[in-house]
């Protein structure tokens, strides 16, 4: 017998053997019984058309081997298929209508100050300072000469009841 049709005889017998156990090895990875189909098979297309010495002993590592490379490939393609729509879904965003992220931007901020107001005098100018200044907590202590623990009160007490007034309006 030819040494190429030997190779595709062997070939032949393992994929009748292990087409299940790959495709379920595939399916546990993808979690798409279809897709782990098509790429057992196109694994053992691979193996038929692959020109280097196959041997009965280091067949099943090769295949397991390449049905997992394939795997990461389509994970790595699924993972560049997301990012992609993700970009293409914040581009969608950015092309909405600056005039209209304004005026929703000044409502916000107008909504947020009127809210600040009715809270207390030393809530108010620590939220703010938080809010607008961008100041961390021990920043806040330091300015206002008050300990950090305080802040931290304060700003729990003045972050509950915005949110609170927020959800009421």
């Amino acid at each position: 017998m030819k040494p190429i049709v030997m190779k595709q005889q062997m070939i032949t017998d393992f994929y009748m053997e292990y087409q299940a156990r790959l495709q379920s090895f595939a399916i546990a990875r993808l979690g798409n019984k279809e897709e782990a189909e098509d790429l057992v098979q196109d694994v053992f297309v691979k193996l038929m058309c692959y020109e280097g010495i196959v041997n009965a002993a280091t067949i099943q590592s090769f295949v397991f081997t390449i049905t997992n490379n394939e795997i990461k490939n389509i994970l790595r393609r699924r993972i560049c298929r997301h990012r992609v729509e993700d970009n293409i879904a914040y581009e969608t965003v950015l092309q909405y209508c600056p005039v209209e992220h304004m005026a929703e931007f000044h409502d916000i901020l107008h909504l947020v100050r009127y809210c600040m107001n009715k809270l207390s005098p030393s809530c108010a100018k620590v939220y703010r300072m938080t809010l607008f200044d961008d100041m961390s907590a021990g920043d806040i202590s330091k300015n206002l000469g008050v300990s950090k623990r305080t802040v931290e009160s304060q700003l729990f007490t003045s972050r509950k009841q915005m949110r609170r007034m927020m959800k009421a309006i």
